[in-house]
């Protein structure tokens, strides 16, 4: 996740970055021994059939999602370990009976909790139940204006139910965003998806790279050529400024790309100049690119552990069957922390190696049938990689 707002405020001067490192002290840690946070699919069902659904969610419970007292074991389990952070997710995690019951043993074991979710299940009712548990952010999906919203992601009326999850949550004090996946299909509709997420209330507004798992492989030919995606991330960095200038409260962030980092580097550069891109550089630096499998990992709804939500077809191993600590000592998580030297194709000698660590290799296997192959869906152009584009990095 790349804190878009944040790293234009540190470029001008106007926070300094110890603020940044405050906020979210573990990815800026450096330290990729460290417990992770936690992302768990706690059920597989969901009332929508969005095409890039990562899980590929059902529409009825799944008979192997993890019971009462198997999830109160698992929760117990990683507090024991020491994570401190988990992400509730699914299908829809508002759907599970007994969500509330969960929220408040994590709560109870000294774990923040956040929630992920399509937000047309979040009343008034279940917003002020989220709060009163100490949920301290949800994240909820839009992927479009509203016609195009409810088509896409199969449920007429949809798109208000979304936008009224978002205000609920706002109104109960609890952060919220709002969370659009652009591909070609939809990558115009991003001011008219901000305009709505601000209109809500929302705090942060969240572009999301398509990924390639799930359903989602199959939209592979819909994604944004890298070209596409770098004018639209220019086009969203340029949002973000615009939206600081004027005092607005929402925050931008970009999510599944981290050669998102590289370019708004470069943009920096290009726009205020060198100091302001090296203040930039340092915490991109510190953030250190891709951590799946080191700083996060994520649960599905039978317990097994992958090393990211989206990247299904590796498992690290199953919880309860196998203790949390057990699991984390999983050979794949020695590879993952050694990933910039096992990197082949541009990847293997790009010089912002370092602040990127190769993006996604669950979209460079699915592209390729290659772990260690280059992300097909990186923004930045040859001559930028090897130092001949006026980069402000220095080499790798």
């Amino acid at each position: 996740m790349l804190m878009v707002s944040d790293m234009l405020e540190i470029a001008r001067g106007r926070i300094a970055e110890e603020r940044v490192r405050a906020k979210s002290p573990d990815r800026f840690s450096g330290a990729s021994e460290a417990v992770p946070l936690v992302v768990w699919n706690v059920c597989q069902h969901c009332d929508l059939r969005c095409p890039h659904c990562y899980l590929a969610a059902g529409t009825r419970p799944a008979a192997t999602d993890l019971g009462t007292r198997e999830a109160h074991a698992l929760i117990d389990d990683l507090a024991d370990c020491g994570v401190r952070v988990i992400i509730f997710s699914g299908g829809e995690p508002l759907l599970r009976p007994d969500l509330f019951e969960l929220l408040a043993h994590a709560r109870d074991r000294g774990i923040a909790a956040q929630l992920s979710s399509s937000g047309i299940h979040l009343d008034e009712r279940a917003a002020g139940k989220l709060a009163e548990l100490g949920v301290g952010y949800v994240g909820i999906s839009v992927d479009g204006a509203r016609q195009f919203n409810d088509r896409y992601r199969g449920l007429e009326g949809a798109f208000d139910r979304a936008l009224a999850g978002v205000r609920h949550a706002h109104a109960a004090g609890i952060k919220t965003g709002v969370r659009m996946t652009v591909t070609r299909q939809n990558a115009e509709q991003i001011e008219v998806v901000l305009a709505a997420a601000e209109e809500a209330g929302a705090d942060r507004f969240y572009v999301s790279h398509l990924v390639y798992a799930g359903r989602g492989l199959r939209l592979m030919g819909d994604d944004l050529a890298p070209s596409e995606s770098r004018a639209l991330l220019k086009r969203l960095f340029a949002l973000a400024e615009a939206r600081l200038d004027a005092g607005a409260k929402v925050r931008f962030v970009t999510g599944s790309n981290d050669s998102d980092g590289p370019l708004l580097l470069t943009w920096i550069a290009e726009r205020h100049g060198p100091e302001a891109s090296a203040r930039v550089e340092r915490l991109l630096r510190a953030r250190g690119g891709n951590s799946a499998g080191e700083k996060l990992v994520a649960i599905d709804p039978r317990g097994r552990v992958h090393p990211d939500q989206f990247w299904q077809a590796v498992t690290l191993g199953t919880v309860p069957e196998q203790p949390f600590e057990e699991i984390l000592r999983h050979p794949m998580r020695a590879e993952l922390r050694e990933r910039v030297t096992r990197l082949t194709g541009r990847c293997s000698f790009c010089r912002f190696q370092e602040l990127c660590r190769g993006s996604h290799r669950e979209r460079a296997h699915a592209a390729t049938g290659h772990l260690w192959a280059s992300d097909p869906a990186c923004v930045m152009t040859d001559d930028e990689i090897v130092g001949q584009g006026g980069s402000p990095c220095s080499a790798a």
